[in-house]
């Protein structure tokens, strides 16, 4: 009977064994491909530009991936030590805890953007997905975080943005005059079709007014070009002045100017360029440059007219000022 019960106990240790040494090897093929995994997920991010950050809250500790370190511009398998966090994060861990603590409570993901700086002074900005751990009791345990460098995307938009200011400046002094800042003769003329299509459509008066300073050949002649182009751009700044916010006021050439007044009619037109012509007398007979008087002609738009012949007929009603004495406002025929 003993001899049986030795031979059972054998058997039983020896089966013992061999389930021992198959769940060691099970053991060992299950972390070697978790070592594989690990190592194929560690590739994924390094192609992808990912790195995992991992802040344990207490005790407070940081586990992160290697792809950290490139993002951080640290040497490979620098360790998350909080002398390390502290030099490369520019205001401490202060940027990242202030984010932290407004999403304690959150249990949806949100984002953290913070800059880092290596050795040599150089910044990035870098930006986290992140997502709280919970334990069963409801304490947050962990914070998880998925981390990329966007200092490119910052760069591409300072790009963008500097290219659409450049091609706006570009848009705005070709169709500036560059004397008074005012519109020129260009842009005048297309606000000018734009403003009688939308006269026509809406019912609208629209009137326009052409002013140029009376004998500025004498100005020139008498006092030199630089005061001729000293009066031509306080005139500019005396009729922007008068204008309307919806008005626009152009220079179309030499010392002649256009002023479009979109829903103003001809008695109106009639009376601020009465305006514009004494404000302008008075406003140089006391300045610093020779006194002026200007003569203007003021058109509304009427059936049949379109832009050029709108601007002809205000131009022509300035002409017949001036032969009529200049220093005076004509309503066109």
């Amino acid at each position: 009977m003993s001899g049986l019960l030795f031979a059972l106990a054998f058997a039983l240790v020896a089966i013992h064994g061999l389930r021992s040494r198959q769940l060691a090897g099970k053991l060992r093929r299950d972390v070697r491909h978790l070592a594989q995994n690990v190592d194929m997920l560690e590739t994924a991010e390094g192609l992808a530009g990912y790195g995992r950050w991992c802040i344990e809250l207490d005790p407070r500790r940081h586990l992160w991936s290697e792809e950290m370190c490139h993002l951080a511009s640290l040497p490979a398998g620098t360790a998350p030590r909080e002398e390390i966090l502290e030099r490369i994060l520019p205001d401490g861990l202060a940027q990242i805890e202030t984010t932290l603590m407004a999403h304690k409570h959150d249990h949806e993901a949100f984002a953290i953007e913070f800059e880092v700086v290596d050795r040599n002074g150089n910044s990035r900005i870098l930006r986290a997905r992140a997502r709280n751990l919970f334990s069963p009791e409801g304490v947050r345990e962990q914070v998880f975080m998925v981390v990329r460098d966007v200092t490119g995307d910052y760069s591409l938009k300072r790009d963008r943005d500097e290219a659409l200011e450049r091609a706006a400046r570009a848009q705005q002094q070709a169709n500036t005059d560059e004397l008074t800042g005012l519109a020129n003769r260009r842009s005048a003329m297309a606000f000018l079709d734009r403003a009688v299509v939308e006269a026509r459509k809406c019912g609208d008066p629209l009137s326009v007014v052409v002013f140029d300073i009376d004998h500025f050949k004498a100005v020139n002649d008498g006092h030199g070009h630089l005061t001729g182009d000293k009066v031509i751009r306080t005139l500019g700044e005396i009729a922007a002045r008068q204008a309307r916010e919806l008005d626009l006021v152009g220079r179309v050439g030499g010392e002649e100017f256009i002023w479009i007044m979109p829903g103003c009619a001809a008695d109106v037109a009639f009376r601020v360029a009465e305006r514009l012509r004494w404000a302008v007398e008075a406003g140089t007979h006391s300045a610093s440059i020779p006194s002026i008087t200007i003569s203007a002609g003021h058109a509304e738009l009427e059936p049949g007219d379109a832009s050029l012949m709108l601007f002809a007929r205000a131009d022509a009603a300035l002409y017949e000022a001036k032969r009529a004495g200049r220093n005076r406002v004509t309503k066109a025929a």
